[in-house]
């Protein structure tokens, strides 16, 4: 019972995004040992995103949502997946802001109502997360990004907007799918599994169709423009140009993040930086321009930055050297690669 309870209160931190890199391979570890994890994974995750109904705190009663609870539950035979529910709601109290909690669960079990909630969901430097959509659509959002959605689709189409990269397993539905991204572009889809890249600051959107069909919309000379994606396709919209262009890429190697994998295959050595950078939120300072020609073949499986960077030491002679600048507001460790 105790093992039960600390797990409980890692995963709470888990999917807070505020657990250490050891923490953070122990609950995945658990997570994948039976499904029984996983169902409790979810429910912890689900209060958790509860902490993201800041809008709708302020528009409902809380002792009304309260009493509204408590009667259903009463009134319905509540299977063990509420009761772990509410007793992890109970249990995050300390944590979690109690009246964001109770006015999610109105919304969860009063089907009467009728307005729609922007939810958004994000993730911190380095950390990677996970949500199911209203319609059973499945996202994995990579370090520093953002995700908002409805808390309910429209009848017409079910439309998010992304900040940063995920992946999307999108439930299939008459309803097309759409993800608004960086400068007007879109993807629309009615049932399929991709990868999106659209961070503000690179002024890129990078999309890999992995199975299904996806049409990119983005603009050029200022008019809309449609592209029917295959599978295997990898589009690079650049938005300043406004040009498009279309590659023929291995959808595992664009997708490993997901699985907190590290897959390089003959990939030049600035864009290695650009994705250790990413997972470990850390900024790297190449110090040998000669270094930009190397290009590199290697996986990795959830090692640590430090097992990684004495990979490259000791397979190419590459040195690297963490810079300590005194300054505690910096957000991120500078290394420098020599």
């Amino acid at each position: 019972m105790v093992e039960r309870e600390e797990m409980e209160d890692l995963l709470l931190r888990y999917y807070e995004g505020v657990t250490t890199e050891e923490e953070t391979i122990r609950v995945e570890e658990w997570l994948g040992t039976s499904d029984e994890n996983r169902e409790i994974g979810w429910q912890i995750q689900t209060i958790v995103l509860a902490a993201n109904v800041a809008q709708v705190s302020s528009k409902l009663d809380v002792k009304k949502a309260l009493s509204n609870v408590h009667r259903k539950m009463k009134r319905e035979k509540v299977g063990s997946r509420y009761q772990v529910l509410f007793r992890g709601m109970q249990r995050a109290a300390a944590i979690l802001f109690i009246p964001l909690v109770v006015s999610w669960c109105m919304l969860y079990f009063d089907k009467d109502v009728q307005v729609a909630e922007m939810m958004e969901v994000r993730t911190n430097p380095g950390m990677t997360t996970s949500v199911v959509l209203p319609d059973g659509t499945e996202v994995i959002l990579n370090s520093s990004s953002s995700l908002q959605y409805p808390s309910r689709f429209s009848e017409g189409e079910r439309k998010v907007k992304l900040l940063g990269e995920a992946f999307f397993s999108v439930m299939k539905d008459k309803k097309p799918f759409v993800v608004k991204a960086l400068s007007g572009s879109e993807i629309i889809v009615h049932g399929t599994e991709f990868n999106i890249e659209a961070y503000k600051e690179s002024e890129m959107v990078q999309t890999t169709l992995v199975s299904g069909k996806v049409s990119f919309s983005y603009f050029n000379r200022g008019k809309k423009e449609n592209l029917m994606m295959q599978p295997g396709q990898k589009v690079v919209y650049d938005i300043a140009q406004e040009r498009v262009v279309v590659k023929k890429v291995n959808v595992d190697v664009e997708t490993s993040w997901k699985d907190g994998h590290l897959i390089f295959k003959n990939t030049p050595f600035e864009e290695v930086l650009k994705r250790l950078s990413k997972q470990f939120n850390v900024e790297f300072v190449l110090k040998n321009p000669a270094l930009k020609h190397n290009s590199f073949t290697a996986t990795f499986t959830k090692q640590r930055l430090e097992r990684i960077l004495e990979n490259f030491r000791i397979s190419s002679n590459i040195r690297f050297k963490y810079i300590d600048d005194g300054n505690i507001n910096t957000e991120r460790q500078v290394i420098e690669v020599y």
